[in-house]
C-alpha cells in the first residue's frame, strides 16, 4: 500500500490501509493567528512564538462552532500550540474530551511553530494534561539564523504517516481533529484556511 506523499505513476498521492466501513474524522485548521495577521513571505519573520489567535479569529472559531455542533463527535484531538487550543475551546468549550497530541502540531518553518513548555501551558490551561509531553515537543534539529530549527519536509510527511498508523491502530473515529495547515495538508492534501472543517477518510486517494 502506498504512504502518505509517496509518488505513483507521476502523482502525488494519499493512501490509507484502513479496512473501516465508516470513517468519522474531521481535521479543523486553527483560527487566523497574530502571525498569520502580520505574516509576508517577503519580509523577515515576525518572529511571534506560539502565536495566539486574534480578534478575527475568535470570530472564525464561533463561526466554525456552529458548523461543528451538527457533527457527530465524541473526542478532540488538539496539537499544544496555544493558537489551536484556544480554537478548539472555543469551538467546543466543555462539552467533549480534549486529548492534547504534539504529533498533529505544525511542521516548524517559522517563529510561531516554536511552542510553549509543558509547565506554561499547564499554568495556562490547567484543567488539560501536557504531563505527557516533552519539555521541547517540538522540532528539534540544527538551527538558522533565526535561531529556529526547520523541520524538514521528509519528518513531516513521516509523522503524518504514523499519525495515520496511529489512528488507524487505534481505531479513532467521531473525533475532530485541531491542527495546522502543513499537518493537514500532509495528511489530506488540502491546504485549508483558518478554521475549515475537512472530513478525513483514509480509504480514498487525495491528492492528484
Amino acid at each position: 500500500m502506498a504512504k502518505i506523499g509517496q509518488i505513483l505513476e507521476g502523482k502525488y498521492i494519499f493512501i490509507s490501509n484502513w479496512e473501516i466501513s465508516k470513517v468519522t474524522i474531521y481535521f479543523i485548521r486553527h483560527a487566523q493567528s497574530a502571525f498569520n495577521a502580520v505574516y509576508d513571505p517577503s519580509k523577515p519573520d515576525p518572529m511571534i512564538f506560539d502565536a495566539p489567535i486574534t480578534a478575527l479569529g475568535e470570530t472564525q472559531a464561533q463561526q466554525a462552532r456552529s458548523e461543528v455542533k451538527q457533527l457527530d463527535l465524541t473526542n478532540v484531538i488538539v496539537s499544544p500550540f496555544t493558537r489551536t487550543l484556544q480554537t478548539a475551546q472555543i469551538i467546543f468549550g466543555n462539552r467533549l474530551p480534549f486529548q492534547i497530541n504534539s504529533e498533529v502540531r505544525e511542521q516548524l518553518c517559522n517563529s510561531q511553530s516554536v511552542g510553549s513548555p509543558p509547565e506554561v501551558l499547564a499554568r495556562n490551561y490547567p484543567h488539560l494534561n501536557f504531563d505527557h509531553l516533552d519539555d521541547c515537543w517540538w522540532h528539534e534539529g540544527e538551527k538558522d539564523h533565526r535561531g529556529i530549527s526547520v523541520e524538514p519536509e521528509e519528518i513531516l510527511l513521516e509523522r503524518a504517516n504514523n499519525f495515520a498508523d496511529f489512528l488507524k491502530r487505534e481505531a479513532i473515529h467521531s473525533t475532530a481533529i485541531v491542527s495546522h495547515g502543513h499537518f493537514i495538508r500532509a495528511m489530506t492534501g488540502i491546504k485549508p484556511n483558518n478554521c475549515e472543517v475537512i472530513k478525513f477518510d483514509p480509504r480514498y486517494d487525495i491528492l492528484g
